[in-house]
C-alpha cells in the first residue's frame, strides 16, 4: 500500500501516550447527551448549523490542565473530557467552536458532542503521538486485589473506589467490563459465574466487581491490568468533525452514531480506532462490539483514512431499523481506511420497512481489509461458523443500494462474503482485489472457492471485473 498521510498518522497513533494524573472523571449524561440536532441544508460533509459570531477553541490537557479553569486559551486548559462533556451539555461550547485534546496524552473518558452542531474535535501540541481517548480502567497495585478463592482475585471498580482500587475512566453509565488486557494481550474469555472460571485470565464482570482467575496476583510486580468499560468512546452527531484521535479501549462500540436522533453530516478522519467489544447486548447473552457503527437515519457520513483494529465484531457497519417512509441511510461513505484483525471488514443489516431513499445509501471504497476472522474474539465467541469474512450481511428489509468498489480484501479465516439470508438485492460490488487461500470459500453458504470465481461471479452478479488472487 503506498505511503500516505493516513499511514504516517497510523504509525504515530500506535505509540504509547503518557497517562494523565489520577483523578475522578464524572461522565455527564449517558450515551446520548442532548436531545435534537436539526440541521437543514449545508454541505455534504460536516454540515453546520448557524455559526457563533466568534468561534472559540477549547483545550484539554490531563497533565497540565485544571477543570476549574476556563478551558481557553491553551494555558488555561481543562484536565478531563468529563469537563468538556459538561461544557457541551451546558452550552459553554457552542456551534462553530473547536475542542482540542493535547497530543502525547492518554485522556481517560468519552466524548459526547450532544446537540452541538458545527463542532470540530481534534488535537493540539507538539508531541508526535496523537491524543488517545479511552474507556479503560486500570489496576496496577497488588493491594487493589482481594483473594476470594484458590487462584481467584476480585477488584472493586465502583466510582467511589477510584484512586484506591483502580484508575482511569469512571463511567456514570456502566461498570460492565467487556475484556481485560494484560501485557498487551487481550483476554476476552468472560464467564457468567465465578464457578465457571477454570483457566488463567478468564474473568467475570458482575455489578461493580471483576473477578479474575490467575495463579498469582494479577498485578504482581507492578503489572498493569486494563479493564475495558462497556461504554462507547465517541458518539457521532450531526455537524461534528473528528480528526487525529486515537479512540481505543472499550467493552462496546468504539464509535457509533446516535440511535436517538438522526445523524446528518458527521466526519471521522485520520483516526485510529480499536480494542473494542465484549459487552453484553440487550438480551444479556450476546456479546458485541464494532469499530465504527452507523445507525439507521444517518445521512452524509464520512469515515476516511482511519485505521480500525481488534474489534469483537466488524470494523465498519451500517445497521438498524427503518420505519415506513424513512430514508434509512443516505450517502454514508467509508473510504481509504485500513482494517485489520477484526472478525469482518464491513457489515450491513436492516429491519422494518423498505427505504424511501433514492440513490446510493452507502459506499465502501478504496479500503484495505486484512486478516478477517483474526479478532481476539475468534476462539471465544459462540457464533464462530463463517463469521471470519470480509463482508457480512443479514436482513435487507430496507433494500438499499450498497456499493463496494476499489478495495483490497486480503486473507480470511472462513470466507470472503457471508450472507445470512441472501445477498442484498441492491448490492453492487466490483473492481476489488480479493486475495484468499485455495481453501477459503468465496461465500460461506456455498462451496465455491477462489478457483470457482468466474462461475460464482456469473451466478451472483458480483465481482465481475474484480481481481482474484491465491495466497498461501
Amino acid at each position: 500500500m503506498p505511503q500516505n498521510t493516513a499511514v504516517d498518522r497510523t504509525r504515530k497513533h500506535g505509540s504509547e501516550p503518557s497517562d494523565g494524573p489520577t483523578r475522578r472523571a464524572v461522565l455527564v449524561g449517558g450515551v446520548a447527551i442532548g436531545l435534537t440536532a436539526a440541521l437543514a441544508g449545508g454541505p455534504l460533509w460536516g454540515a453546520r448549523s448557524a455559526r457563533a459570531a466568534t468561534p472559540r477553541t477549547f483545550y484539554v490537557d490531563p497533565k497540565g490542565g485544571d477543570d476549574a479553569a476556563a478551558g481557553t486559551p491553551s494555558w488555561r486548559s481543562w484536565a478531563s473530557t468529563a469537563r468538556a462533556n459538561a461544557a457541551l451539555a451546558a452550552g459553554e461550547i457552542g456551534t462553530g467552536d473547536t475542542l482540542l485534546l493535547r497530543r502525547g496524552r492518554r485522556h481517560f473518558g468519552v466524548l459526547r458532542p450532544g446537540a452541538v452542531g458545527g463542532l470540530t474535535i481534534g488535537s493540539w501540541g507538539d508531541e508526535p503521538e496523537s491524543p488517545e481517548v479511552t474507556a479503560y480502567k486500570y489496576v496496577q497495585s497488588e493491594a487493589c486485589w482481594v483473594r476470594v478463592g484458590d487462584d481467584l482475585w476480585a477488584v472493586d471498580i465502583r466510582g467511589a473506589a477510584h484512586g484506591r482500587t483502580h484508575h482511569g475512566h469512571v463511567s456514570a453509565w456502566s461498570t460492565e467490563v467487556g475484556f481485560i488486557k494484560v501485557d498487551g494481550t487481550i483476554h476476552g474469555d468472560r464467564k457468567g459465574s465465578v464457578s465457571s472460571l477454570h483457566a488463567a485470565w478468564q474473568f467475570v464482570s458482575s455489578g461493580a466487581t471483576v473477578t479474575v482467575r490467575n495463579p498469582e496476583n494479577p498485578s504482581r510486580g507492578g503489572r498493569r491490568v486494563w479493564l475495558a468499560v462497556a461504554e462507547p468512546i465517541l458518539e457521532g452527531r450531526s455537524g461534528v468533525v473528528v480528526t487525529d484521535l486515537v479512540l481505543r479501549g472499550t467493552g462496546r462500540n468504539a464509535v457509533q452514531t446516535s440511535s436517538a436522533v438522526p445523524t446528518r453530516g458527521f466526519e471521522l478522519r485520520d483516526c485510529t480506532v480499536g480494542e473494542a467489544g465484549g459487552g453484553f447486548a440487550s438480551d444479556g447473552v450476546s456479546r458485541f462490539g464494532n469499530g465504527v457503527q452507523v445507525w439507521s437515519g444517518a445521512e452524509d457520513v464520512l469515515v476516511q483514512s482511519t485505521t480500525i483494529t481488534d474489534c469483537w465484531d466488524t470494523a465498519t457497519t451500517i445497521q438498524g431499523p427503518v420505519q415506513l417512509g424513512d430514508v434509512g441511510w443516505r450517502n454514508v461513505v467509508f473510504e481509504g481506511n485500513d482494517l485489520d484483525r477484526n472478525m469482518q471488514g464491513f457489515e450491513y443489516w436492516s429491519t422494518g420497512a423498505r427505504s424511501g431513499a433514492p440513490g446510493t445509501a452507502c459506499t465502501f471504497r478504496g479500503n484495505r481489509s486484512s486478516a478477517a476472522g483474526s479478532s481476539w474474539s475468534r476462539t471465544i465467541r459462540p457464533d464462530r461458523a463463517g463469521k471470519g469474512s470480509h463482508l457480512l450481511f443479514y436482513g435487507d428489509s430496507a433494500v438499499i443500494e450498497v456499493r463496494i468498489e476499489g478495495n483490497t480484501f486480503s486473507g480470511a479465516s472462513d470466507s470472503y462474503l457471508y450472507a445470512n439470508r441472501a445477498i442484498p438485492e441492491r448490492l453492487r460490488s466490483d473492481r476489488n482485489v480479493i486475495e484468499l487461500t485455495q481453501e477459503t470459500r468465496l461465500q460461506w453458504q456455498t462451496a465455491d472457492r477462489i478457483g470457482d470465481a468466474a462461475a460464482w461471479s456469473e451466478r451472483t452478479g458480483l465481482e465481475r471485473s474484480s481481481t482474484f488472487r491465491t495466497i498461501a
